[in-house]
């Protein structure tokens, strides 16, 4: 069963193991985010994906299927962004 996360900020979104489906920016201003594999915004954990440099209304990062990560995701956002992010 699929659950969302819907925020502004740098966030942990999950810690452990579970599935990435997505994230949808709904507004930003001049936004950016990135996405790790971890619970922390660490250099030393493997990205899910690098920087992106987004545009509101759309979706970014689209699994269907889901993406398996196992050390928890963290979102990590720079300037102004309203997302919502999909996970297991």
């Amino acid at each position: 069963m699929a659950l969302y996360k819907q925020g502004n900020a740098d966030a942990q979104v999950k810690i452990g193991g579970g599935k990435l489906y997505g994230i949808f920016i709904s507004s930003t201003s001049s936004g950016t985010f990135a996405l790790y594999d971890s619970a922390v915004a660490s250099t030393s954990d493997p990205k899910i994906a690098n920087t992106v440099t987004v545009t509101a209304g759309t979706q970014y990062i689209s699994f269907p299927a889901g993406i398996w990560f196992s050390n928890g995701l963290y979102i990590d956002i720079a300037s102004t962004i309203e997302y919502t992010i999909v996970y297991e």
